[in-house]
């Protein structure tokens, strides 16, 4: 069976490591402010907004405090929340971060001793407020990394959903080779490939599916504008482009499972690739492969990218590198750590990393294969697995 869904079991043992760390914190209490951090924590995911909202953890129990817009939607999909406080609207008469001063101290008992993952309500959206402490009137220890660091490892159900998504982000992909030829815009291209991904995968999954998001489609498969010589910025945008013959592509696939990501990308080409386009792809698999060796337990993260990099000034095209070779990824499309080689955090397993190793030649096109990996008791498992080699990623322009 497909996983659809985080089970509870999870959300309660988080949500005892939690009160551990908060022992090692010397808090008694501690407020959640980060959206993801509320979902990894309880299962509760929500549209954020510039209205406050907080998850309040305490030794046995855990309360919100959320705009009345939330409060019914809270009540039924957490029944285990002790107390779920709420103001009107944001701005209003009062600040909302003074009537959760009030519910703090008089709902909740809080006194003192109290954690935060920042000072206040994040700024999004317009937001303006005071700081907790202007409003509490006592001191608040901040730990903005605390839940950040409890994530770095993934337990067996968050693997089970990147491992999921890969499969799914597998189709998707294939899906929009399939339908890429000279001609073809970009935008409808990537559309239709994602569409065609998702409804297979609704189907397949079944109706307890949930996507947990409020936008998009649950499979996704483009360009984001990576097409000829833009494939040489890593981070373009889309510019609604037109396959063209002799083109460099730089692909995306991924799915959300559970709220859960994995990553897939592929340098493809319209048409026979040129004695420079074939180097320049050569290489970046080389050092991609040099990666993969590269993964172990106990080695640290830098290992990695050092490797990567030897390759890169051995090839001598270290000066067309523009970024490190990955970095984790799970809830977020990245997440701590990071194949860097001025990170030296060790490997564990259950660490998950994206592998995407790239060369960008401003006048030729980029070249990045990324991967999803899973770090294991003894080395690395690739969870996705679409062909990489170059015969099957050049596309025959004169197909119709």
């Amino acid at each position: 069976m497909p996983i659809v869904s985080i089970p509870q079991r999870r959300f309660e043992e988080r949500l005892q490591r939690l009160r551990s760390e908060l022992v090692k914190l010397e808090v008694k209490h501690f407020i959640v402010f980060n959206p993801n951090h509320v979902y990894y924590l309880t299962g509760f995911i929500h549209i954020p907004t510039e209205r406050p909202f907080a998850l309040i953890v305490q030794d046995s129990t855990i309360s919100f405090f959320v705009p009345e817009l939330e409060k019914l939607h809270v009540q039924e999909k957490v029944p285990s929340a002790e107390k779920v406080g709420t103001y009107f609207e944001y701005p209003d008469t009062t600040h909302p971060m003074k009537h959760f001063a009030k519910f703090l101290k008089e709902e909740l008992g809080i006194t003192g001793e109290l954690g935060a993952e920042g000072p206040g309500s994040p700024g999004r959206w317009g937001y303006e407020g005071p700081k907790l402490e202007e409003v509490l009137g006592f001191p608040v220890k901040v730990s903005a990394q605390l839940i950040t660091d409890m994530r770095v490892i993934k337990d067996d159900d968050e693997l089970a959903c990147i491992r999921e998504s890969a499969m799914w982000g597998n189709l998707a992909h294939q899906l929009l080779q399939d339908k890429t030829m000279v001609g073809a815009n970009e935008t409808e291209v990537s559309i239709a490939a994602s569409l065609e991904a998702s409804i297979a995968m609704s189907k397949a999954v079944g109706l307890a599916y949930r996507p947990l998001g409020y936008g998009g489609l649950s499979a996704h498969a483009g360009y984001r504008g990576q097409i000829g010589t833009y494939s040489a910025i890593p981070h373009a945008l889309n510019r609604n482009a037109i396959f063209q013959p002799g083109d460099t592509l730089v692909t995306g696939a991924s799915a959300n499972v559970a709220g859960y990501f994995s990553e897939l990308e592929r340098t493809m080409f319209m048409g026979p690739p040129d004695e420079k386009q074939r180097k320049y792809f050569d290489i970046m698999v080389e050092a991609q492969d040099a990666a993969f060796a590269a993964f172990a337990p106990g080695k640290p993260c830098s290992a990695v990218d050092k490797t990567v990099r030897a390759v890169f000034k051995k090839r001598g095209v270290f000066h067309l590198v523009q970024h490190h070779t990955g970095h984790a990824i799970g809830m977020e499309g990245h997440e701590k750590p990071f194949l860097d080689h001025g990170m030296d955090v060790k490997m564990e397993p259950g660490m998950v990393f994206t592998v995407e190793p790239g060369i960008y030649d401003r006048g030729v096109g980029g070249f990045r294969h990324s991967d999803t990996v899973f770090i294991t008791e003894d080395g690395m498992e690739q969870v996705t697995y679409y062909p990489r080699d170059i015969d099957y990623l050049t596309i025959d322009t004169f197909r119709r």
